[in-house]
């Protein structure tokens, strides 16, 4: 074997252990984390997690955007290997590492005639007039859980398979009220004195949601290890927060501060 071609097969061999990728990235369109700007496209906090992400740690993350069903459909068949903005679950955990990066707290999004009445979980469960929106496939935390099982028991979840319609139904009145994270009511309220306009209501004073990157266990420790590394710079260097603060603002940046277990 002469020299010329050594070298060419050791510059494969290099760039073959190199290599990180390529992985599908799946998105799911959810309020500030992912949407289609009118004037730039595609746009949000996750699209733009997953940008820098691959940059840094040089993986070739191909972009998708499913529903958050699908996703971790996808993910335990291997079809998907990342995600974003992902609450931890145990089933979640079978399936996936999953990276802490930032935090949030559900709010339940109520009817305004309704909200002077539904001030708690209970009494929202008490009603059996009342029916919630849901979004499939989304996980809430270990408080909030619980009560969707129970409502879905009861035939009281009207679900749907995103958050935009999720909305428009409750406007509609075709359910009494969304869980929604504050960076996302803009998409829930229009913004109108409309006297039906959905209220927030804080129902979990003392719960968070914990949002993390989820790696398939089936990836390449290599690979999971590099964009370890790449998020663990991104949040030290305030990468993070600097792109919470582009699409929430600097009070939505702050409140969605991961501040640890």
């Amino acid at each position: 074997m002469n020299s010329a071609l050594m070298l060419m097969l050791l510059a494969a061999t290099m760039a073959s252990a190199q290599a990180c990728g390529p992985h599908t990235a799946a998105l799911y369109r959810y309020a500030r984390f992912y949407y289609d700007d009118p004037r730039t496209g595609p746009a949000g906090i996750d699209k733009d997690m997953f940008d820098e992400l691959a940059r840094r740690s040089g993986c070739q993350l191909n972009q998708v955007v499913e529903s958050r069903v699908r996703i971790w459909q996808e993910m335990r068949r291997g079809t998907v290997q990342l995600t974003l903005s992902a609450l931890s679950s145990p089933e979640r955990r079978e399936i996936a590492e999953l990276l802490p990066y930032a935090q949030g707290r559900f709010q339940l999004l109520v009817r305004r005639g309704l909200a002077g009445r539904v001030q708690s979980l209970a009494a929202f469960e008490a009603d059996p007039a009342l029916r919630l929106v849901h979004v499939r496939g989304y996980v809430h935390g270990p408080a909030l859980d619980p009560w969707l099982q129970r409502l879905r028991g009861q035939g009281r979840l009207v679900e749907t398979a995103d958050f935009e319609t999720a909305s428009r139904m409750l406007r509609a009145g075709r359910a009494d009220a969304l869980l929604s994270l504050p960076s996302s009511y803009a998409f829930a309220i229009d913004g109108s004195d409309h006297p039906d306009n959905p209220v927030p209501v804080d129902v979990t004073p003392n719960e968070r949601s914990v949002m993390s990157l989820a790696m398939a266990h089936a990836m390449p420790e290599a690979d999971r290890q590099r964009l370890r590394r790449a998020l663990q710079a991104m949040l030290a260097d305030g990468t993070v927060h600097d792109i919470m603060r582009r699409h929430l603002g600097d009070k939505g940046a702050r409140a969605s501060a991961y501040t640890g277990e």
